[in-house]
């Protein structure tokens, strides 16, 4: 990452008066289905080890009505992603009344880190092939930063309610807990977990409480 603040790319303006196109049912569905079929094989095979070739056939399609969807593999490895990420992760509630929202939410997303295995080995798949491939870098780049950008909004518009310290740069935190998700499949790719759930549940939500206190100096 370099030292400037990395920004969202603004999406190229629509023409006037041009209505977007809706896909079809059948497409949304089609599109849905090769999703989450690229995520299994992405992560049983492997990213690198999987080809759109590989993926049509197990679809029973050619792989121009892949290209139809999605406008190479890195597309598809982001769409993954994105899913994984808003059906693994952002899906949690908030549950209890007796702290902070924002302690709870972390509390109970780390003590449900084992159902997002698959999640951070597809991360992990993608960085280690962004490493040489520009495309690949790009299109994850634009995928996390989305997602990251709107944590940072919302944690920035109830900062006051949650009882965060003015003090703390939310952005930095909100990257800390997210290099912790994305650290431990590292670990769990080298065969290192946690040592229960209750215990990386626990630490988590003693880093949330953390960002209420000021600073020590």
């Amino acid at each position: 990452m370099t030292t400037k603040h990395a920004t969202l790319r603004k999406r190229p303006a629509t023409k006037r008066n041009q209505l977007p196109v809706r896909p079809s049912a059948k497409a949304v569905a089609t599109r849905a289905a090769l999703i989450e079929l690229a995520a299994e094989m992405f992560a049983t095979n492997g990213y690198l080890q999987t080809s759109i070739r590989d993926i049509a056939r197990e679809a029973s399609l050619t792989t121009g009505a892949i290209y139809g969807h999605f406008r190479n593999k890195a597309e598809l490895l982001a769409e993954a992603i994105s899913s994984r990420t808003e059906t693994d992760l952002e899906s949690i509630p908030a549950t209890s009344d007796r702290q902070p929202q924002h302690v709870d939410v972390l509390k109970r997303a780390a003590f449900q880190f084992a159902e997002r295995r698959q999640l951070r080995s597809l991360i992990l798949q993608g960085a280690a092939a962004a490493i040489t491939d520009s495309e690949t870098q790009d299109r994850l780049r634009d995928e996390q930063l989305e997602h990251l950008q709107d944590w940072v909004d919302r944690y920035e518009t109830n900062q006051e309610q949650l009882g965060i310290d003015p003090s703390v740069d939310i952005r930095d935190a909100v990257l800390f807990t997210w290099a912790a998700e994305v650290g431990l499949g590292v670990l769990e790719a080298l065969g290192i977990e946690p040592r229960s759930k209750k215990s990386w549940a626990d630490m988590a939500a003693r880093f949330g409480r953390s960002l209420t206190l000021p600073p020590l100096d």
